[in-house]
């Protein structure tokens, strides 16, 4: 199956496009909502172009994870191991309804194994997801790095979060 964008237009919002100096939470100039598409399709930057949220690229999300209808656009960044889910500031709590977040519990739980952190965007401040907690990262910039430091005692698991400032 190849999911298209169709009407869905929310990346536009949400995203920031370097190119365009747009920022984030704001729409692009040349966005369509509710149409769907790019007023400048033909001549839109390179990173829109290759840009694809999760919906688009993971079959098991449901037609309920799609951006327009969910209002949380999902991204999975490999090379930085983590999952970030923008989340339209005009419905920021969007991301604790069901079925979305039992389903970002499951990634959480089934990322820190492997180092994979879930991260939830509002308006641009950044919480991480973790099991005992949501822990307020503030606003991060491109540069800024997070780490997570998971201390084992014999019944339990504490974890420390890293903010490093770039």
């Amino acid at each position: 199956m190849t999911r298209e964008c169709g009407t869905c237009t929310l990346c536009c919002k949400v995203m920031g496009i370097y190119a365009l100096e747009k920022p984030r939470n704001h729409w692009c100039d040349h966005a369509m909502p509710g149409r769907g598409g790019c007023a400048i399709y033909e001549t839109r930057p390179q990173e829109c172009r290759t840009f694809a949220c999760s919906w688009l690229l993971d079959d098991g999300l449901g037609p309920e994870w799609k951006p327009e209808k969910c209002k949380l656009v999902l991204v999975s960044e490999e090379s930085r191991k983590r999952t970030m889910v923008y989340v339209d500031a005009s419905q920021p709590a969007a991301w604790k309804r069901e079925p979305y977040l039992s389903r970002l519990t499951a990634l959480m739980r089934a990322g820190l194994p492997q180092g994979r952190l879930v991260f939830i965007d509002v308006a641009g401040r950044v919480s991480m997801m973790l099991p005992d907690r949501m822990e307020d990262l503030g606003v991060l910039g491109p540069q800024d790095e997070v780490a997570l430091q998971m201390i084992t005692y014999p019944h339990t698991v504490e974890y420390k979060v890293i903010v490093t400032r770039g």
